[in-house]
């Protein structure tokens, strides 16, 4: 059954893949973007998709933004929101020369970015059936596999949205919030030397996503459906 889903960071990598195979499988799809007119890749997609595919405006550090798109999506049941949205800003900077400005930007779209999206679409979600709320998150986040350490906003960042998706599955029973892991992938974040394809990735994703059940609310799991630790 066709289902209705919104995407942040649509524009490129991760994002981009996961917009395209959603399309590809039947899917209604609203891809986010902070600028639609540099989103070349995914406006070429409309060509095909131009009745399933919106291409919306939206920064998610950027809280009027966000509310434009949830007066957009009001009158539409959601059934999977996808916060894919993400920013490192820290891969080669020494805890001696972290700034306030790198945390806070950091936080404003991995965490915060997430967060309100998250709230401002609940009314579309309460819609939608089965809905779910993925966050992509990383490995890196977690507590138990720092084993290498640096990289201290970006990995603070993904340990809270953690914390925000155990949450949530908390104190929504009607709502399936999970976390996942894309790998490390070869986007413009991961580089060149990352092991996994975009397409391996966001593949990998899909599947996960489509045979989500209930019970693994709140969960970590990566793009092969593994049971992360926290």
């Amino acid at each position: 059954m066709p289902k209705n889903i919104c995407i942040s960071g649509a524009n490129r990598g991760i994002g981009l893949g996961l917009t395209r195979q959603f399309l590809q499988a039947g899917h209604q799809v609203w891809a986010l973007v902070r600028q639609p007119s540099k989103a070349t890749e995914l406006s070429s997609l409309s060509r095909d998709f131009k009745d399933r595919l919106k291409i919306l405006q939206a920064d998610v550090a950027s809280e009027k933004e966000l509310e434009q798109i949830a007066q957009s999506l009001k009158d539409q049941p959601l059934d999977l929101l996808i916060n894919n949205a993400g920013v490192m800003l820290d891969p080669q900077v020494p805890f001696t020369e972290l700034s306030l400005d790198i945390f806070k930007k950091t936080f404003d779209t991995n965490v915060w970015g997430a967060i309100a999206l998250t709230q401002k679409l609940i009314p579309s979600l309460k819609q939608g059936k089965n809905p779910i709320v993925a966050m992509i998150s990383s490995q890196m986040g977690s507590l138990a596999e720092n084993k290498s350490g640096g990289y201290y906003a970006y990995r603070s960042s993904k340990a809270a949205l953690n914390m925000v998706v155990k949450t949530l599955a908390q104190e929504y029973s009607w709502l399936t919030p999970v976390t996942l892991h894309p790998g490390w992938v070869q986007t413009d974040m991961g580089g060149k030397q990352a092991t996994t394809t975009i397409d391996e990735s966001t593949t990998g994703l899909v599947k996960v996503l489509s045979e989500m059940k209930h019970e693994q609310s709140g969960t970590f799991l990566d793009y092969k459906g593994k049971t992360l630790p926290w």
